[in-house]
């Protein structure tokens, strides 16, 4: 009995290091970039390739592969010179969308460089620059990438497709693809 008695606090004492070691490892990162977006579908027809950025903010548990992020984006893609009319005052319309997504995230293991997919859903904001009324629509996203470990920062590229969800009145559905290179921290 007195041997389980004072094992109790040695092993109160090791689990008390373990979960300090668990917990000084790093379980978040906000991270930054921007790239090109890519319209793809019927938006192609009248935008051509614009710009995008992200800002997020990634979290998940340091020994499982999975995790959950949150980014908030912004893309501007340019309206094709093709498909402006004749007469029109109007040099260029640029297709503005933004958003507040929560994703899914399952990292493969690695090392210094790791792939990742990821999916979710969240609220898009549209216009059609400078005069256009602003519209929200529900949406969803699906793609992959991948991270490098650079001493304290990691960089990453990725690429997604994106499709948002609106009635025909509104435009229809349309879809376009980030390809995006930033840091994480």
């Amino acid at each position: 009995m007195k041997q389980i008695l004072r094992a109790i606090p040695i092993s109160l004492c090791l689990s008390f290091m373990a979960s300090s070691h668990v917990l000084a490892q790093k379980t978040y990162a906000i991270g930054l970039g921007g790239g090109t977006a890519i319209p793809v579908g019927k938006l192609n027809d009248a935008q051509k390739a614009g710009y995008n950025g992200i800002a997020m903010l990634a979290m998940g548990v340091a020994d499982l592969p999975f995790g959950v992020r949150f980014d908030a984006i912004y893309n501007t893609l340019t309206r094709r010179a093709d498909t402006i009319a004749q007469g029109s005052s109007a040099s260029t319309s640029d297709f503005r969308v933004m958003g507040a997504l929560a994703n899914l995230i399952y990292a493969f293991p690695g090392t210094s460089a790791k792939a990742y997919i990821l999916a979710g859903a969240g609220l898009y904001n549209s216009k059609v620059e400078p005069n256009g009324k602003s519209q929200n629509h529900l949406g969803f996203n699906a793609g992959l990438g991948a991270t490098f470990g650079v001493g304290p920062l990691a960089t990453f590229i990725e690429s997604r497709y994106h499709s948002i969800s609106r009635s025909t009145a509104d435009g229809g559905v349309y879809q376009f693809v980030p390809i995006t290179v930033g840091l994480m921290f």
